[in-house]
């Protein structure tokens, strides 16, 4: 029972990780349709510009958590304005934004791999390398603080999309687009915001899961899979559905690769196994939008 309690806070952890980058996939699909899979490599930039800001210029953990997000939020913005913009005004099918921003993606990954090299670097520890018992729950300090990290992140978008104007401007936008812009919402401005707010998600998800695979430049399409098939299990209409998928899909790996008699390596498996499964069977969701049928 001890061995599983603490799989469990594990799992939890890493859950919580693969929800908010599905959290940044929902906040730029919600207004825009378009999926973005350069989520993965914002979340590898993430932890890379901590590496940069804490351990190279030695600021306070804080702050320099403040500045990559700062300026990831500038990044994210940039590449709707490059990448989306142009291509949407001049009529594009759907598909061309999201080959676009492919493209982007090999642009993030060559250009850290360019500056940094092959070798991964570590990141640090907010509150150090130890371990915390909470009860018959037990774990490092690192799993507590991603999973108390995001469960603020999370509360936060839900007030933003359930409680404040400028959310029900996104979900007017999500709903029917020239709707949105006949009573005088600016679809352009929500476009950019939203990619904004993804990169700073995305990027707050390689900040968190850094110190335990430190920062590679390999580590974001790993992280971007994991990220769409939990927003595939919990459902694009909802935040909460974000949260729900990441942490399912986290205790469906963890528990096949404890349990399961199956041969090491397997269990990397599990995300593409459920997304095939998902994707067949209930497209939707676990959490369908309110007001619409599953």
């Amino acid at each position: 029972m001890r061995d599983l309690l603490e799989l469990a806070v594990s799992a939890s952890a890493t859950g919580c990780v693969y929800a908010l980058l599905a959290l940044a996939y929902l906040v730029m699909i919600r207004p825009t349709g378009i999926i973005n899979f350069a989520v993965g490599e914002w979340a590898m930039v993430g932890a890379f510009g901590a590496f940069l800001a804490v351990t190279k210029v030695e600021l306070p953990y804080p702050v320099g958590v403040a500045a990559v997000l700062a300026c990831m939020f500038v990044v994210g913005w940039a590449t709707e304005r490059i990448a989306v913009r142009p291509l949407v005004r001049a009529g594009a099918p759907l598909l061309a934004p999201i080959l676009a921003l492919l493209g982007m993606l090999v642009v993030f990954r060559e250009s850290v791999a360019l500056a940094f090299g092959p070798d991964p670097y570590p990141v640090p520890y907010p509150l150090g390398f130890g371990r915390l018992e909470l009860g018959p729950l037990a774990g490092s300090y690192q799993s507590f603080f991603i999973i108390g990290t995001t469960l603020a992140t999370f509360a936060l978008a839900w007030l933003f999309f359930e409680r404040t104007l400028a959310g029900k401007c996104f979900a007017a936008v999500a709903i029917d687009r020239r709707a949105a812009a006949l009573v005088g919402i600016d679809r352009t401005r929500v476009a950019a915001l939203s990619f904004a707010a993804g990169a700073v998600i995305a990027a707050l998800a390689g900040l968190l899961v850094g110190p335990n695979v430190s920062a590679h430049y390999l580590m974001g399409v790993p992280l971007a899979i994991q990220g769409f098939t939990a927003l595939v299990i919990g459902g694009v209409g909802r935040v909460e559905g974000a949260l729900l998928g990441g942490l399912l899909l986290a205790f469906a790996e963890q528990l096949t690769a404890r349990y399961a008699p199956l041969p090491p390596g397997y269990a990397q498996g599990v995300p593409l196994a459920l997304l095939m499964l998902f994707l067949l069977v209930r497209p939707t969701g676990l959490l369908a939008e309110r007001g619409a049928r599953a």
